[in-house]
C-alpha cells in the first residue's frame, strides 16, 4: 500500500510492550533534525525504535515520512539478524548528509 506521507513499521509498538507489562526502551528522531530532513523542510517525519532492556536487541521500529521504506530496512536487517542497537548504531554505515541519519539519531536516542 502506497501512502502520502510514507510509512514503514516493523515489529513491536510501545502499546504493544504496555499491554505484555514490558518496559522497552524507545528512541525517537525527527527528519527536520538532520541535514537532509531540514534541507526538505520536513517538520513531520519521524523514526521509532525499540528495543529489549538488556540486550539492545531491535524489537520494533517505525517510520513516517519520505523514503521511509528504504530506511527501514537496515533495522529489519539488524533485527533479523541479531545485530544490537548500540551495534548498529556505532557501524559506519550512517551516511552525512543523507536522510539515513534519522535512523541513526533514533538510535542513538535508545541511550544503550
Amino acid at each position: 500500500m502506497f501512502t502520502q506521507p510514507q510509512i514503514a513499521s516493523i515489529g513491536v509498538t510501545e502499546q504493544d510492550c504496555r499491554d505484555r507489562g514490558r518496559d522497552c526502551p524507545v528512541g525517537t528522531a525527527a527528519y527536520g533534525d538532520t541535514a537532509y530532513g531540514w534541507a526538505m523542510e520536513d517538520t513531520a517525519g519521524f523514526c521509532k525504535v525499540l528495543a529489549e532492556p538488556g540486550t539492545g536487541r531491535i524489537l520494533g521500529a517505525h517510520l513516517m515520512g519520505a523514503q521511509a521504506p528504504t530506511l527501514i530496512q537496515p533495522l529489519v536487517l539488524a533485527a533479523t539478524l541479531g545485530i544490537d542497537a548500540a551495534t548498529l548504531a556505532r557501524s559506519p554505515y550512517w551516511i552525512h548528509p543523507a536522510l539515513t541519519e534519522v535512523v541513526e539519531n533514533a538510535l542513538l536516542d535508545l541511550g544503550l
